[in-house]
């Protein structure tokens, strides 16, 4: 049988233990509930901007006053208003404004459906936002609205739910990315998203795009500029995409290297000095008069005491600074003082050929053109060693083998065994790589336009050239050719029908013969 004081440490450490079970479940508990506010919070930030291949609805203006048309032609909103805002093309909510009050600053503003029913009609007053810089189908964010109460502005969707309250004394696109909005409050300028989620606070005097671009999300990994005004004038820092402060505001200036995209690199002044940083990591301190990037050849140029050089970006300098002006001519520097010109490979090795004064390699190395202190051009044929010396004063990759020369002031076109395909008797030669031709003027005014193997489709003195839809349009007064990207001469219906394009609004309509299709211009 237990005695008492075994029964009292037995319950004693029962309740204990009970206790802690408690702690650790509630912990648990607030641990499950910060991940999931967390989670929340995190998708707002994750958002998607709608794309509008196919528009549905069309601006109509007549007699300077403006209203809405289908893509079949049917007047759906008749043109009785000064401003008509088509927020996103597919669907039908149309910003009709009229008697602007200048006492005010307003239009009497109206959003009407195609049915011409007033919409939206719970809010004082609602706009469409402007895209800023933003190449588009359209000219405005396609899925919000902003709207007004009591002189601040807040956001809603095109459907009236509300995404924010009124808070901010403006709302406008942010450059160059849609789905961003630049905010300001209290005097201070943020930015939100689409979704309302706040990506800088309302704090900056300042806030710029890096204008950062790739090709697969274009400026969505771009980061922000931002600048505070202080005694000293205004400051500057760096915001990443993802949020994050890498540098503070403690700079004159800052630029994003945009062509790099294995890292953030930036240039950024300090006291009137330039260095490099990569994200938050200092490369190349504060002491350099410039900096510029070359990206043929992923270098920097740096200047100091008015000398330049070049350097890597692991900091290592491979051209001393001890040169008057460095110019980069494909993968080699040259590097000059006074009439003497050092050349330099990109890896920092001096070349020892004293007769050229610049060289460029193309065609992945395969040629090279160098050019003397004589401002003669030679074209070198790297795997056999030939190098083709007629006395060119320019030379010029242009494609395949084939290379445009000039000679006693004229242009014409050699391969790379020195033969020439085209004689040096033209005043001007000029390809569109786009639509590979080679366009071709002579001194009588006359026009020759040749494909890639240099085969001539016209030649007129009366040739005007135009883009139409995916072509060129070659007219020379009494025929038209349509060429395509692949340099061919193309006879489909689309070209074979179609009439002038005819503006309808911000679009071209095109009648095809069979149906009609709408272009951006």
């Amino acid at each position: 049988m237990r005695d008492y004081t075994e029964l009292y440490i037995l319950y004693e450490g029962n309740k204990h233990m009970k206790k802690r079970i408690f702690i650790c479940i509630a912990v648990i508990c607030a641990l499950v509930v910060i991940l999931a506010v967390n989670k929340i919070n995190e998708k707002k930030y994750i958002y998607k901007v709608e794309k509008v291949e196919n528009p549905e609805y069309l601006l109509l203006m007549e007699n300077n006053r403006y209203g809405v048309v289908d893509v079949s032609g049917n007047v759906i909103i008749d043109p009785i208003y000064d401003i008509v805002e088509i927020p996103n093309p597919s669907k039908d909510v149309f910003i009709c404004k009229k008697d602007y009050n200048s006492s005010k600053g307003e239009y009497n503003v109206q959003v009407l459906n195609r049915e011409k029913q007033n919409i939206l009609y719970q809010y004082y007053i609602v706009e469409a936002i402007e895209l800023n810089g933003v190449e588009d189908n359209g000219y405005y964010e396609k899925s919000i609205l902003k709207y007004k109460s009591n002189g601040l502005y807040g956001l809603i969707d095109l459907s009236g739910n509300k995404i924010t309250k009124p808070i901010y004394e403006s709302i406008e696109g942010f450059e160059l990315n849609e789905g961003l909005l630049l905010t300001k409050k209290s005097g201070k300028y943020g930015i939100i998203n689409m979704n309302g989620a706040t990506v800088i606070k309302n704090k900056y005097d300042e806030i710029i795009s890096d204008k950062y671009y790739d090709e697969k999300d274009g400026y969505a990994n771009s980061g922000y500029i931002v600048g505070i005004k202080t005694d000293q004038g205004i400051r500057y820092g760096y915001i990443d995409s993802n949020r994050n402060m890498l540098l503070k505001n403690e700079y004159n200036d800052i630029y994003r290297i945009e062509d790099k995209n294995d890292s953030i690199y930036l240039i950024a002044f300090k006291n009137g000095k330039a260095g490099i940083y990569n994200k938050k990591k200092n490369i190349l301190a504060h002491e350099y008069e410039d900096i510029e990037y070359n990206a043929d050849n992923d270098l920097l140029m740096i200047q100091k005491a008015s000398k330049q050089g070049v350097a890597r970006f692991d900091g290592t300098i491979i051209v001393p600074l001890e040169y008057d002006n460095i110019l980069f001519a494909g993968s080699y520097i040259n590097a000059k003082n006074g009439d003497k010109v050092c050349i330099f490979d990109s890896n920092g090795n001096k070349e020892h050929n004293e007769d050229y004064i610049s060289k460029q390699d193309f065609c992945d190395k395969k040629y090279a053109i160098v050019s003397t202190v004589d401002n003669i051009y030679k074209i070198i044929v790297n795997k056999s060693g030939k190098v083709i010396d007629n006395n060119f004063s320019y030379a010029q990759y242009l494609f395949n083998n084939y290379f445009i020369v000039q000679q006693d002031g004229k242009f014409g076109i050699i391969d790379d065994e020195g033969t020439f395909m085209v004689a040096c008797e033209y005043e001007v030669i000029q390809p569109t790589l786009e639509y590979n031709i080679i366009q071709l003027l002579s001194k009588n005014g006359k026009i020759a336009i040749r494909n890639t193997k240099l085969e001539e489709i016209v030649k007129s003195s009366k040739i005007t050239i135009s883009k139409y839809l995916d072509y060129l349009k070659i007219d020379d007064g009494t025929e038209i050719k349509y060429i395509s990207k692949q340099g061919e001469i193309e006879d489909k219906p689309d070209c074979k029908s179609a009439k002038e394009p005819e503006q309808v609004g911000q679009y071209h309509k095109v009648d095809l013969g069979y149906g009609y299709k709408y272009y951006t211009k």
